[in-house]
């Protein structure tokens, strides 16, 4: 029973989703240019939050046209992040940064600075780039040496851009250790499977309002941890748009959390920033308690206030929620049926997030 509880919690270190599981109330800075203040999306994303019953306490300092490189040196920015104890700190370099197989790794380095900045003044914020799109109808570059011989005018299609991007920002996630949400990779799948659904504004490049939905979603789903058709919150999109968004975004993102880095690289933080308890505990005067832990079968819950109600979520090592229970005072969860291994107790109403061990 000890090993197996000792293994379940190195599995934390590849795969932990418990800080943010713990968090109703998430606080996110947003470094950018137009592509984030298109549609006012930090806004976006506060209006899903809430509609789930969530919040989203939110800045940024998003100028037109704007490099990560030129963050470094603007005081508004660096302000903004030695300010806020935030959450997280949201990274989005200019439209055509990273496009470029020649010339997108030049910008890590100002990734990393950037990044030991935000950790510097926020021992429990964790980075997270907002990785963008291709230009709807392709873009044309010059390419120079060394990677072509001489210079040479290339032509490529959105697709090819596109794939660009979102390698290149993965690479940036990977090296820094933070996660991303990956808008572009959901606008293509938007793109190929509701091509109604229009996700470019008229000049090829920023989002329409359906655009910047999607990238909400997106953003949701990576910031809380959550299933994004939970969201009610239309932003005037017609309900069949909507409702093909939020299915996309669950397919490619929620579903696959890990992917994208996201919970990996919760073990960096110090201690205090994880709110979570193996919940050896007995019953006590704190608002909740489980027991036995390790467990076999039957999992009691035991709540210190007579007239609660409350909503637990189950979720399993990946972060897949697994079951949701209305509950009253006292309350059994039967495990019986569940595999072996790490499981996450969330209540809806306490910030605190249990680790449950089930026995092989």
């Amino acid at each position: 029973m000890n090993n197996l509880f000792k293994r379940s919690i190195q599995l934390l270190l590849i795969a932990s989703s418990m800080s943010s599981f713990a968090q109703n109330t998430k606080r996110v800075l947003f470094l950018g240019n137009s592509y984030t203040s298109a549609n006012n999306l930090p806004q976006l994303i506060s209006d899903m939050a809430s509609s789930t019953g969530r919040t989203l306490i939110f800045d940024s300092n998003t100028p037109g046209g704007y490099y990560l490189a030129q963050h470094l040196t603007n005081v508004v920015s660096l302000e903004k992040i030695a300010n806020g104890n935030w959450d997280n700190v949201i990274l989005q370099d200019q439209s055509l940064a990273l496009a470029y197989p020649s010339t997108y790794n030049n910008f890590l380095p100002y990734a990393i600075e950037l990044d030991s900045i935000i950790k510097g003044y926020n021992s429990c914020s964790q980075t997270m780039f907002y990785a963008t799109w291709g230009r709807k109808n392709g873009d044309t570059y010059l390419c120079t040496p060394p990677e072509c011989p001489v210079d040479t005018w290339i032509n490529r299609t959105y697709y090819e851009m596109d794939s660009t991007i979102g390698a290149h920002y993965k690479f940036f996630a990977d090296s820094i250790k933070s996660s991303m949400t990956p808008v572009g990779a959901t606008w293509r799948h938007i793109r190929q499977n509701y091509p109604s659904i229009e996700l470019f504004d008229s000049d090829g490049s920023h989002p329409s309002l359906a655009g910047s939905y999607a990238a909400a979603c997106a953003f949701y789903t990576t910031l809380f941890r959550s299933d994004p058709t939970l969201i009610a919150f239309n932003s005037g999109l017609s309900a069949t748009d909507a409702t093909n968004i939020k299915n996309t975004v669950k397919q490619l993102v929620f579903d696959d959390l890990l992917l994208w880095n996201v919970g990996v690289y919760d073990y960096l933080l110090e201690s205090n920033c994880l709110n979570v308890s193996t919940g050896h505990e007995t019953p006590n005067d704190k608002y909740w308690s489980v027991f036995p832990n390790p467990v076999n079968d039957v999992l009691c819950v035991q709540f210190s206030a007579n007239d609660l109600k409350d909503k637990l979520s189950i979720y399993n090592i990946t972060g897949k929620l697994i079951q949701e229970i209305e509950v009253a005072q006292s309350t059994d969860i039967y495990f019986n049926e569940f595999s072996s291994g790490v499981y996450f107790i969330k209540s809806m109403n306490n910030p605190q997030t249990f680790i449950v061990i089930k026995n092989e």
